[in-house]
């Protein structure tokens, strides 16, 4: 199967600078663990730059791994899967922005919050593999459905989970963005690793909550399906700033 890729990023119409960032890589890769294409939106956090800085260290280490480095990766690491391998470059990515982290505090300066979200997808024939840690989302439109793939890692989402706040609640709870894992700014972290079957016509969307706090169902099916992904791409951009534009936004889309 073909696959359209395109993604894009804009500083919103609030916030000082962007720390989100995203990848849209097609690497040809194709020896005993094949992959046809990366997708990736993060959403960094943290004081002076902090955040921008750790969004990017996760962009740039998927880029350079599913380009110059893979063969030695899987090697280094006996990666036997598409989910071992997410797992493994995650975990990987979330020690060394721990050890960011600390080096500031050995340079003197005063520890600060250094973490990012990620949403992360590898595609290889009729098969998506996603990684997730926070709250940028996926989702995947087939037909006239609409799927979100992912679930948020808030505090408001666990308390759904568990019972003791409803969804309508939890959407205008004080803890509906806050956080319950991030690289690099929780101590331990579990990523959700999943494997979904594709099929032709599938469109596979990845955002940060910039751009997911504005969506609607019917705003997929409006400007994802009818368009070429890098003009759905600017659509959806240009949908959450007229709703606001609270925060920076990312949206990285692939059509099969």
């Amino acid at each position: 199967m073909s696959i359209e890729m395109a993604g894009d990023t804009h500083i919103g119409r609030k916030r000082d600078n962007n720390e989100d960032s995203f990848l849209v890589l097609s690497p040809p890769l194709l020896n005993k663990l094949p992959v046809e294409a990366v997708l990736l939106a993060a959403d960094g956090m943290g004081g002076h730059e902090r955040g921008e800085v750790a969004s990017g260290n996760v962009r740039d280490v998927f880029e350079a791994v599913f380009s110059a480095q893979y063969a030695e990766f899987l090697e280094t690491y006996k990666v036997s899967s598409r989910e071992n391998l997410l797992d493994t470059l995650i975990h990987e990515i979330h020690r060394n922005l721990r050890e960011m982290a600390l080096e500031n505090v050995v340079e003197g300066e005063q520890r600060e919050l250094m973490g990012t979200t990620l949403t992360v997808g590898l595609i290889m024939g009729e098969t998506l593999t996603l990684g997730h840690v926070g709250d940028s989302r996926a989702y995947l439109i087939r037909g006239d459905l609409v799927a979100q793939l992912t679930e948020d890692h808030t505090i408001a989402h666990r308390l759904v989970k568990a019972g003791k706040m409803t969804p309508e609640e939890a959407a205008t709870s004080k803890y509906r963005n806050a956080l319950s894992q991030a690289l690099g700014a929780s101590e331990k972290v579990q990523p959700d690793i999943t494997t979904f079957p594709l099929e032709a016509g599938d469109v596979l969307l990845l955002c940060t909550d910039g751009l997911s706090r504005y969506l609607e169902d019917t705003d997929l099916f409006d400007l994802v399906r009818e368009h070429a992904p890098a003009e759905s791409c600017s659509k959806l951009i240009e949908l959450a700033n007229s709703r606001g534009g609270r925060d920076n936004i990312t949206v990285v889309i692939a059509k099969i």
